[in-house]
């Protein structure tokens, strides 16, 4: 799977916010509704029966709003290694 999409706030009066809802500091009533652009890659593998398996790689490319307020882009890479019976 592929995907990209951008990300907007709906309203410069909120703050621009992280997981799980932790408010980002100096975004509220500051100028910049959009927040970024974000890129995934993810893989599955149904290894057999009872396994599967998943590749994931995120980057997460700041707007203005965030650069802003100091913030940077970011990245993440996950691997799974799942069992079901």
């Amino acid at each position: 799977m592929l995907a990209a999409a951008g990300q907007w706030r709906e309203t410069t009066a909120d703050a621009v916010y992280t997981q799980p809802d932790i408010p980002v500091p100096d975004t509220a009533g500051h100028p910049g509704r959009y927040t970024g652009t974000y890129g995934q890659f993810r893989a599955d593998w149904a290894i057999g029966e009872h396994y599967t398996a998943a590749l994931e790689a995120v980057h997460f490319a700041i707007g203005p709003a965030l650069q802003r307020a100091g913030g940077h882009n970011g990245d993440f890479l996950g691997v799974e290694l799942n069992y079901g019976w």
